[in-house]
């Protein structure tokens, strides 16, 4: 039987894991960590099981909701109303309709219409090649002006990004706007999220079944060293020896993989510079249950010059606090590079200081309250798409390994990371993967062949 290894055991291994198996191949997967669902793994608070980073669906999710319909887990959805807030100047201000932002005092009256036709505008665009060309914070500079860039966006691009929210492109924040957009309903009253009973363990644990029935060797805390092609198969090295495969998808991050397939730099410079040219950063993500409520919002943007963290968020505004027995479920997240102390230091001294902030924001929250808490350091959690990503740094799925093809959320260029594309990537690759079986071309060389990313 065909052999096919599938290196990482977040959603677009597991989807390519379970297309693999429909068509009768046998898999394998090697997952580093300790748990299966990549950054939409889930973890035990207060007795519920909740997401280690927030995840939502849009209503244009369609990849992910065809899989719903498909392993019959759609019934376990619902959306719900979206509410937003900005925490500016010590403030908290409600962003959710176009009063709102006419009310929103930090900005005078005429850059609040500004602000409002600037995010029109985008609304529009269909084409998103010409804004590839320029930074975000540049476009919105001269078609947003200074005081509205300053104190609505800068700040959301510093915390997304840090030292690189000056060099973020354009089409990255209008994909990010289009959506959210695309995702308002009239019947709720604007923008509709949608949330699993039971969180998006339903997603993945919708996966695994029947791949885990078709006999697929799941493997955890199973960290994958080097790959090479011997002239017949792909050979990979684990910490527990080296195996044999017909074929390999690494969906690791691009500089990861860079350090499995060594033996190919020499005959693919320009692969390895622009693999490892991208940047990445990491991300520290706090879950805690409490019985209070202190917020009436869903989303909170930290736009406080120097904030500690750039989000905070209310699961239960959204999908309601029943389904965790009455307790609130909130998240403190932050994007932050991989030398940054928040990636080290302590827990309890990272608590500390995050609980301390949301005191300052909420006077009312009471830290003693917090009946349970999680926090979450993941690495390479957010790619950095910058001006020339796609001539500089998008490359083929196919590495020059033979046998081997990349695919991980760098890829999705220009929309950018999700579950929704995760599937729709996973998707793809099965279909790549079983017409390079078909036709046998995982040879020497292969690597000229554009496999290009999904668009």
């Amino acid at each position: 039987m065909t052999h096919v290894a599938i290196i990482g055991g977040g959603l677009t291994g597991l989807t390519t894991a379970y297309r693999l198996v429909q068509a009768g191949v046998k898999v394998t997967i090697f997952e580093g960590s300790d748990r299966l669902g990549g950054l939409a793994a889930g973890c035990d608070l207060a007795g519920h099981h909740v997401e280690q980073a927030y995840h939502f669906l849009y209503k244009t999710d369609e990849y992910i909701l065809a899989l719903a319909d498909e392993l019959k887990f759609r019934d376990k959805l619902t959306y719900h109303k979206s509410s937003v807030s900005t925490y500016y100047g010590d403030k908290l201000y409600p962003m959710e309709t176009p009063l709102d932002l006419i009310r929103f005092t930090p900005l005078s009256f005429v850059n609040r219409i500004r602000a409002g036709l600037s995010v029109l505008y985008l609304q529009k665009v269909k084409d998103w090649r010409p804004l590839s060309r320029t930074t975000a914070l540049d476009w919105l500079r001269k078609n947003a002006g200074k005081q509205v860039t300053d104190v609505i966006w800068e700040p959301l691009l510093r915390g997304k990004f840090d030292r690189y929210y000056d060099k973020i492109t354009m089409s990255w924040l209008w994909g990010r706007v289009l959506q959210r957009v695309d995702s308002r309903d009239k019947e709720l009253g604007g923008e509709a999220l949608g949330y699993f009973e039971g969180g998006f363990r339903v997603v993945i644990d919708s996966l695994v079944e029947p791949v885990r029935a078709a006999g697929t060797d799941i493997r955890l805390n199973a960290r994958v060293t080097k790959l090479r092609h011997d002239g017949a198969r792909v050979v990979v090295t684990t910490d527990a020896g080296e195996e044999r495969f017909d074929r390999v998808l690494a969906t690791v991050p691009s500089h990861v993989l860079a350090r499995m397939i060594p033996d190919y730099r020499a005959a693919a410079p320009d692969y390895f510079r622009k693999i490892e040219s991208i940047d990445y950063l990491d991300a520290a993500v706090l879950a805690f249950a409490t019985p209070q409520k202190f917020t009436p919002y869903y989303w909170h943007n930290v736009n406080t010059p120097k904030a500690p963290f750039v989000v905070f968020l209310s699961l239960t505004n959204l999908v309601g606090s029943e389904r965790f027995g009455g307790k609130n479920i909130y998240y403190i997240g932050d994007y932050i590079p991989a030398e940054h102390e928040y990636m080290h230091m302590p827990e309890a001294d990272l608590k500390a200081r995050w609980y301390a902030e949301l005191k300052k924001m909420f006077p009312d929250f009471d830290p003693s309250l917090v009946m349970d808490d999680e926090l979450t350091r993941m690495k390479n959690a957010q790619h950095i798409v910058d001006i020339g990503f796609e001539e500089e740094k998008l490359v083929p799925h196919q590495t020059p390994c033979p046998g081997v093809m990349m695919c991980n959320f760098s890829q999705i260029y220009p929309m950018d990371r999700g579950t929704n594309y995760a599937i729709r990537d996973g998707n793809r690759m099965a279909e790549m993967l079983l017409k390079d079986l078909e036709t046998g071309t995982a040879k020497e060389g292969a690597h000229l062949r554009l496999v290009q990313p999904a668009a």
